[in-house]
């Protein structure tokens, strides 16, 4: 007679958050901002630069690459950072 084992495995509720940087179109303010998807970092970054507006583009700080997929986002390394621009604002290096 073979003993049984029972294992149950509960799977995590969200994935772990990631660090990331993030910045306002002017350079004027950054802030750190621990995410675990695009939707959640988006949600995040209006709460913290208090944009009542909800329209808003995240583009790579370094170069203004638009960010707007989910597998483009879990591609990125951690503490990437990014620019936040509200409707009418563009990336400059």
């Amino acid at each position: 007679v073979g003993a049984v084992t029972k294992q149950t495995l509960f799977p995590p509720l969200m994935p772990a958050g990631r660090p990331f940087r993030v910045s306002n179109a002017s350079r004027s303010s950054r802030k750190g901002i621990v995410a675990s998807s695009l939707q959640e970092l988006i949600s995040k970054i209006l709460d913290a630069f208090i944009i009542s507006a909800g329209i808003i583009t995240l583009v790579l700080e370094e170069d203004g690459t638009v960010v707007d997929t989910e597998e483009f986002f879990k591609s990125l390394d951690d503490n990437t950072h990014f620019m936040v621009l509200e409707k009418g604002q563009k990336w400059t290096p």
